[in-house]
């Protein structure tokens, strides 16, 4: 059944996280030191059997194409299976236009090659471990032509801020409307932007975008056709832990708490590895007088100093006397004797020796420090 399904991993909207974002897509920003967020979506499709992959990129195309590469981690069958970067060479030129549907149409010739009689859409900045496959079952079981995957929150006055939120017929899992949530309520039903679609409801969707609004995504389709009656979108609760990347606060707020145990568990399960692009580069090494306390470290660190409640990338060197607390050092990074860093986000490639002491307020309000700069 999974060799029927294409699995599309959308990247066109993607939430932007602060300067994390200035340079790269979301789905290329580093996570927990070794990931890219885009790495889950791309894990799910693997672990569910769907070997036929396109990731749609919006923009910053050479970021994608460093971090997948080759794309063989996540394809288990190199003979029939595939990974396939589709970009919309157009979007440059009118980016008020540049939406997922616009990329597929753009690259027609390329997608119409697939014979898949289902496709799944997912997007980056929501993570969790979903396995596609009983989603899958339960739309061929129901005939359904769309369904959309969801997650009921407690907390949505406070997570999932303009997202989606679901309303349903009584005593269905049809969905009766669709709204954004703005916080007024605690309990919903929020749309995870992630659909199963028969291959005849995907095509009528996008066809239909171009007399509806030509900037609309495809999860703006879904949400039309369900608000006017065009079409029955069945509905999937997903019952697993999310942690949705919304914006910068989420991205450090759910990074620091997958360092404790109990919270890490809900998104790495057992038999459900998340597979990344890996990099030949030798263990860490830790100095006499370093210290590290409840913290992911990278291979190819060098750390000299004091760590804790921090998240260290690969080959980031930390130095004697330096003192790293609720922080996130990304790749390649320096940071320099008696340094104090608190609550601070250091993006790729930067230097911390002259300034001895940064800090933001705390995981909502951290400081960036720019990819390469010299503080």
């Amino acid at each position: 059944m999974m060799k029927d399904v294409l699995g599309i991993c959308d990247l066109h909207n993607s939430p932007e996280l602060g300067r994390l974002t200035d340079k790269r897509p979301l789905g290329a920003v580093t996570f927990l030191g070794r990931y890219g967020l885009m790495d889950f979506t791309l894990s799910n499709f693997s672990n569910s059997g769907i070997d036929q992959v396109a990731i749609l990129v919006k923009d910053y195309l050479h970021a994608i194409l460093s971090h997948v590469q080759s794309g063989q981690v996540w394809n288990n069958n190199t003979k029939t299976g595939f990974q396939r970067i589709v970009f919309n060479e157009q979007g440059k030129t009118n980016p008020l236009f540049n939406t997922d549907i616009s990329n597929l149409i753009n690259n027609r010739p390329q997608l119409e090659s697939i014979d898949s009689n289902y496709v799944v859409v997912a997007p980056a900045h929501f993570l969790a471990s979903i396995d596609f496959r009983p989603i899958i079952e339960q739309h061929i079981k129901e005939k359904a032509r769309i369904t959309c995957v969801y997650t009921k929150t407690e907390s949505a006055k406070s997570e999932f801020e303009n997202c989606v939120s679901l309303k349903f017929n009584a005593k269905s899992n049809i969905i009766k409307n669709t709204s954004i949530n703005t916080g007024t309520s605690q309990i919903a039903d929020i749309s995870l932007d992630t659909f199963v679609f028969s291959k005849e409801a995907f095509i009528e969707i996008i066809l239909l975008q171009k007399s509806v609004s030509r900037m609309y995504s495809i999860s703006d389709m879904v949400s039309y056709v369900i608000n006017n009656k065009v079409m029955k979108v069945n509905a999937y609760r997903f019952n697993g832990a999310v942690f949705p990347m919304l914006c910068l606060e989420d991205y450090v707020r759910h990074s620091l708490d997958l360092l404790q145990f109990e919270n890490r568990n809900k998104l790495f399960l057992d038999n459900w590895p998340i597979y990344t692009t890996t990099h030949n580069t030798p263990p860490s090494f830790y100095g006499k007088n370093a210290v590290v306390k409840n913290s992911f470290i990278a291979n190819g660190s060098i750390i000299k100093g004091h760590v804790e409640n921090s998240i260290i990338s690969r080959d980031v060197v930390i130095e004697e006397g330096a003192y790293i607390k609720n922080s996130i050092i990304f790749t390649r990074s320096i940071i320099g004797e008696d340094v104090r860093l608190e609550y601070v986000v250091c993006d790729k490639n930067a230097k911390i020796n002259q300034v001895k002491k940064l800090s933001g307020s705390d995981a909502s309000d951290p400081l960036v420090i720019a990819q390469g700069v010299s503080v």
